[in-house]
C-alpha cells in the first residue's frame, strides 16, 4: 500500500467517524447499598449547549417533587440555562434551580429539584425518563464531574417503597469515542510502521 492510500485511508476513516459528542454515565454508587447501575446520564453536545438525558434502569425511576438532580460544572449558570425539560417524553414540569446543594455527603455545584406541576397528571411522583437542555455550557465542562440524583425503587410514575440517592462513577465513553479512539490508533501504527520499514 503507497503512502498516498495510507493517507487517503486515514482520511476516509476520520471523516466517516464523527467526533464525540456525547458520555453516558452511570449512577452506580447509592446511599442504599444497591448493587449495580440505577440508571445513566447521557450528555449530548448540541448548538448552543448540552442536551441531558436520564434514563432510569429496569426496577428504578427518578424522583420528580422533593428530588433533585444534581451536577458540578466549571460553568457558571443560572436557571435560564435550563430548558426543554421533558418528563418520559410527555411531560413538562415547573422545577426550582440553585445550589450549592450537599446531598448523602457529596456537595454539588448546582441542584435541579421540585419537578412539579407543569402538564404532569395528577399522581405523577416520579419517571423512568428526564431530559433537558444545559444552554451555554460543552460536554468538557459536563464530563469529568459528579452527577447524583433522587431515586424509587420502583419503575413508574408512582415511586416505590424506598428513596435513595445514587451518583456516578467512571464515565463509559460512547461507541464513536471509542471509534475515533481507534482510527487515531491505527493511523499512528502506519507512521510507526513506515518509520521501520525505511
Amino acid at each position: 500500500m503507497t503512502r498516498f492510500h495510507l493517507l487517503f485511508l486515514v482520511l476516509l476513516l476520520a471523516i466517516a467517524v464523527p467526533f464525540a459528542t456525547a458520555d453516558t454515565i452511570q449512577l452506580s454508587n447509592n446511599n442504599l447499598g444497591i448493587a449495580g447501575s440505577i440508571g445513566t446520564v447521557t450528555l449530548t453536545q448540541g448548538v448552543g449547549g448540552v442536551m441531558v438525558t436520564l434514563q432510569a434502569n429496569a426496577g428504578f425511576s427518578f424522583k420528580l417533587q422533593g428530588g433533585d438532580i444534581l451536577f458540578n460544572t466549571s460553568a457558571t449558570l443560572t436557571s435560564g440555562s435550563i430548558s426543554n425539560l421533558s418528563i418520559d417524553g410527555l411531560y413538562t414540569s415547573n422545577f426550582s434551580f440553585g445550589g450549592p446543594a450537599t446531598r448523602a455527603g457529596t456537595t454539588f455545584t448546582y441542584d435541579l429539584s421540585n419537578l412539579i406541576k407543569g402538564t404532569l397528571p395528577h399522581g405523577y411522583v416520579s419517571a423512568n425518563t428526564i431530559s433537558f437542555t444545559i444552554s451555554g455550557v460543552t460536554l468538557a465542562q459536563l464530563q469529568p464531574y459528579l452527577w447524583g440524583v433522587h431515586f424509587c425503587t420502583a419503575s413508574g410514575s408512582s415511586c416505590g417503597p424506598l428513596t435513595g440517592f445514587a451518583s456516578n462513577g467512571p464515565t463509559v465513553p460512547e461507541p464513536g469515542t471509542l471509534s475515533l479512539l481507534g482510527t487515531g490508533l491505527a493511523g499512528l501504527a502506519g507512521v510507526f510502521r513506515r518509520r521501520f520499514r525505511s
